[in-house]
């Protein structure tokens, strides 16, 4: 569900399954706003969720849609490699030792999630004293990263900017007011009815 900040007016609801994850939903309730607002001339600038729809398709998404999400980095996300800089115009990382780690290529994994791959030349790590901690299983030191890097790296600024915190606490005091005036006082806590399209209709109508 999709609330006006400034009214708590819903702009938009919708069932979906339980077994899917929150952040698989944004999108599609990211077009419906911003087509049901552009009918009244009105555009979405800015966007406010929790945690739970944190991914870099998302993020991504919105840029795209020149719409600044305010979506705190959730998960396994780190915004620096401790003692691995990055060097974003050569595309690399650097070592404790000083040795690149070059980008090699990409690779998916089973969700579908592109990922960008980094490693060192075997022949650096071993001979490098280091290798015992930093590799001690593997013939090189690699790093993992999203194709979202750049698009993380904004958000997570944006998260901790004074005006991220600003945009955190309105939206607490503005949109969860009002998921929770509809399950307790409008029945929505359960529903019972199968399938979407009923859940749908019992959502969008209220008792």
């Amino acid at each position: 569900m999709s609330v006006d900040t400034a009214e708590g007016v819903i702009s938009h609801i919708q069932a979906d399954f339980a077994d899917g994850r929150d952040s698989q939903y944004l999108k599609n309730i990211g077009l419906r706003v911003q087509e049901r607002l552009g009918k009244s001339e009105l555009i979405m600038t800015n966007l406010l969720a929790d945690a739970g729809c944190s991914n870099g398709s998302n993020y991504d998404f919105l840029e795209q849609r020149k719409v600044t999400g305010w979506i705190p980095v959730f998960g396994k996300y780190k915004p620096e490699i401790e003692g691995f800089p990055y060097d974003r115009k050569r595309d690399e990382y650097r070592c404790p030792m000083d040795r690149p780690l070059p980008f090699k290529g990409f690779s998916t994994n089973k969700d579908g999630t592109v990922l960008k791959n980094y490693w060192a030349a075997p022949r650096d790590c071993k001979a490098c004293p280091m290798k015992p901690q930093c590799a001690p299983k593997k013939k090189c030191k690699s790093i993992t990263r999203t194709i979202y890097d750049e698009p993380y790296l904004r958000a997570y600024a944006r998260q901790h900017s004074e005006r991220g915190r600003q945009m955190k606490k309105l939206r607490q005091s503005t949109v969860e007011p009002v998921f929770g005036s509809l399950t307790q006082f409008y029945g929505l806590r359960k529903i019972g009815v199968l399938g979407k399209a009923g859940a749908h209709k019992s959502c969008s109508w209220p008792r």
